[in-house]
């Protein structure tokens, strides 16, 4: 009766062969015939054994371990990328690290901080709204962990990223507008150091162009995401002379605040200004007044994607990485009929 954790030697004792024999069947090595291989195999499962994980680890100097930073898993865009990213990694085998950031630059780097101790294998990251300066990133990169960013990425930063593609995806928001007659278009964007708030920008921009439809500075306001900037810039847009009749949105939760704010303070245009945000939140459809539309986006295929090109360049430590920038579609989600205005 084997007494404690199974080994290698117990099998192999039990068995009468060699240390080595069992080693190479438990791998499924060619030089071990199929009989030998399978008395190994029942032995090992009779035995209760279970590979020493530390052994193999320090053997293949990998912990099998990844880390994903998320600003906050309550926006449920998150919750499925991290879904998604799980499922390969589990394929692979391997273990995730799951931290927040909560849209906090320290805690960013704490977290990352934490996660090197632990030996990472790779990280996968969307930054928080404060971090327009990846020292912190780099610091891992420089030990050989490699990086991917999804969702956002800091402007002018030569690393893979696996994102929604937001510019094209703005540019039907505008031409969904415009045939519905809005000529004066507003734009709340999101912090202007990430690299999907400039597509998003540039979208609505050439969207507009496209239309013939000048840009006017006064309709675009940039939001760090609190319920009481995106009041303000609500005010800022409603208060003009020439207010806008629709709004382009950075998300579907900034959309909240903009439609609680339209409520409270703007109940005469509540229901006549037209939004689009992005992510297609559910559960504007319950709403008695929902939204015009959204922009529905992949991010279960977005954790799937990041998490291959992660592990690509795990398992390949040596090879060279050319930065990889991967868009998923996005598709125009109706929440309600589509009537004439």
């Amino acid at each position: 009766m084997v007494k404690g954790a199974t080994t290698i030697k117990d099998i192999a004792r039990v068995l009468n062969v060699s240390f080595s024999t069992v080693s190479k069947a438990l791998h499924g090595h060619p030089s071990i015939g199929a009989t030998t291989k399978e008395r190994v195999i029942a032995t090992a499962k009779k035995l209760d054994y279970s590979p020493n994980r530390t052994a193999i680890q320090f053997k293949q100097q990998k912990s099998f371990t990844l880390g994903i930073i998320v600003p906050t898993l309550l926006d449920h865009f998150y919750t499925h990328a991290v879904s998604g990213f799980e499922k390969i990694a589990s394929e692979a085998k391997y273990t995730v690290l799951i931290g927040q950031n909560n849209e906090s630059l320290q805690r960013e780097k704490e977290l990352i901080s934490a996660m090197q101790s632990n030996r990472i294998d790779g990280l996968l990251i969307a930054i928080s709204k404060e971090t327009n300066n990846i020292d912190h990133l780099r610091k891992l990169e420089h030990a050989g962990i490699p990086v991917i960013f999804f969702a956002r990425k800091p402007i002018n930063e030569v690393y893979s990223c696996v994102s929604s593609d937001v510019y094209h995806a703005a540019i039907e928001a505008i031409r969904l507008f415009v045939s519905r007659g809005h000529q004066r278009i507003g734009f709340i964007n999101g912090p202007s150091h990430f690299s999907t708030s400039r597509d998003r920008f540039l979208g609505y921009r050439d969207g507009l162009l496209k239309e013939n439809i000048a840009l006017d500075q006064s309709l675009i306001g940039e939001s760090d995401f609190t319920t009481g900037k995106t009041a303000q810039l609500v005010r800022n847009l409603l208060h003009q002379s020439s207010p806008p009749t629709a709004l382009l949105l950075f998300k579907d939760y900034l959309m909240l605040d903009v439609m609680t704010c339209l409520r409270k303070e703007f109940s005469d245009q509540y229901t006549s200004i037209e939004l689009i945000g992005y992510g297609a939140l559910p559960l504007f459809s319950h709403f008695e007044h929902p939204p015009l539309a959204s922009l529905k986006e992949q991010p279960y295929e977005i954790g799937v994607k990041a998490g291959s090109l992660l592990l690509k360049m795990v398992h390949n430590p040596k090879s060279i990485h050319q930065p990889q920038l991967i868009s998923l579609p996005c598709t125009l989600h109706y929440f309600k009929e589509l009537e004439p205005i």
